[in-house]
């Protein structure tokens, strides 16, 4: 790149018939692709195609229809489809905010995703069978985090309490162990037992049915054919972002699909721009036990 340009012009490219368009620098003439640090750099496709499998994404059609309808391999696709996740995990990492506080109530609750059948998807270094995420909602504002667990003890849950929800917080959860010292922890803390009733007999609104609805939209959301490894996170953010979109009154991929495309183009800014990057979700670091 010429470090002595100061402006760079649009011309017509007749080589790349997808793109007919490229970058010239003022000063040694230079060409750069149009495309260059945005969504469409290097593909292989059309804008239109590219849009397509994207608004496909968000209809959650399978992969088999949405390579059939665009005219593309199945592997391309797939990888549109993790694209489409990533970008869910950079927007909600640097979205991230503790829920609740005084006067909020958030329930609470760990469950277990899915266990990865046999020869179902391959197992990596240190990785568990069987998935268990935990996670929280706000009763009033429906504002939720999730995160996936190796570990299910208090060393590993209290750490995750601390970081997601706020000091103050009522936090309702069942009687597991784990949670016992949750008021010295400064959360109010409604208990249900659940081995004796679904909503506390004493404080009918100690109960977790909220948070277990979520479960079960999650649950139904994923698919469990080939979701095994590093993808697990994705879907999980997948999940996250498009239910913040839904709670913001964009409940359908008409409605979304602008407003995903405003978020691409925050990680995908073009020529010049610095990219919004992917953050630690929570400050937390997930350790993967031996």
């Amino acid at each position: 790149e010429c470090k002595t340009s100061k402006s760079v012009k649009v011309q017509k490219r007749r080589k790349n018939k997808n793109i007919p368009l490229c970058l010239v620098c003022s000063s040694c003439k230079k060409e750069w692709s149009i495309t260059n640090n945005t969504w469409f750099a290097n593909a292989h496709l059309t804008i239109s195609q590219s849009l397509r499998l994207i608004y496909f994404w968000l209809m959650n059609v399978t992969l088999e229809i949405a390579s059939s309808e665009c005219e593309v391999d199945i592997n391309t696709a797939c990888d549109y489809f993790t694209f489409c996740r990533e970008v869910c995990y950079v927007v909600t990492t640097n979205d991230f905010k503790p829920i609740g506080g005084p006067g909020h109530v958030i329930e609470i609750d760990e469950t277990h995703l899915y266990t990865r059948k046999y020869k179902k998807g391959r197992l990596l270094k240190n990785e568990k069978k069987s998935v268990w995420i935990f996670g929280g909602i706000g009763r009033d504002t429906k504002e939720s985090f999730v995160v996936k667990v190796d570990q299910r003890n208090k060393e590993t849950h209290i750490p995750l309490i601390n970081t997601f929800v706020l000091p103050g917080s009522k936090i309702c959860s069942d009687g597991w162990k784990a949670y016992t010292s949750l008021e010295s922890e400064g959360y109010i803390h409604g208990l249900v037992n659940h081995s004796i009733e679904f909503i506390s007999s004493e404080d009918p609104s100690n109960h977790t049915q909220t948070v277990e609805r979520q479960w079960k939209s999650l649950k139904n959301s994923i698919k469990r054919e080939g979701r095994a490894g590093s993808q697990d996170d994705l879907y999980l953010f997948q999940f996250l972002y498009l239910q913040r979109q839904k709670h913001s009154g964009a409940k359908t991929p008409c409605q979304i699909f602008p407003i995903f495309l405003q978020d691409i183009s925050q990680i995908y800014p073009g020529y010049g721009i610095e990219s919004l990057t992917a953050k630690i979700y929570g400050n937390v670091v997930s350790e993967q036990s031996d």
